[in-house]
């Protein structure tokens, strides 16, 4: 996925995103709606950005799920935008974790997204 690269002189670096959620305890018609939500975040990615692998279990942590992304750093924030316009009222807690794929040396662009997010 030649978007999701940052080219430098060494190469180029993809990024991943693991993105652990929990949802609160839902009754069946909760669950059609989050259902619903979920597909919505889905066909509403920002470009470049590609979802690999959805989770309904995590186990071993506080957590009821995970789902991984591969896009590019520029599109991150609006992939945020769109999990918490869809998942508002849904999602108790959450924790993304941003790495690259293979060996690379780490970019600004990191030190950038961790002094404007707030911590998890």
């Amino acid at each position: 996925m030649a978007s999701s690269r940052i080219h430098g002189s060494i190469g180029a670096t993809d990024f991943v995103y693991l993105s652990l959620y929990k949802l609160r305890v839902m009754d069946d018609e909760d669950k059609k709606k989050w259902f619903k939500s979920w597909r919505e975040i889905r066909n509403h990615l920002p470009k470049g950005m590609k979802l690999v692998t959805e989770a309904t279990s995590a186990f071993g942590t506080e957590y009821t799920g995970f789902t991984v992304y591969e896009g590019p750093l520029e599109q991150f924030q609006d992939l945020v935008d769109k999990i918490e316009e869809f998942s508002e009222g849904f999602v108790e807690k959450s924790l993304t974790i941003i790495g690259t794929k293979g060996f690379s040396l780490q970019t600004a662009e990191f030190q950038k997204i961790l002094e404007e997010r707030p911590v998890d």
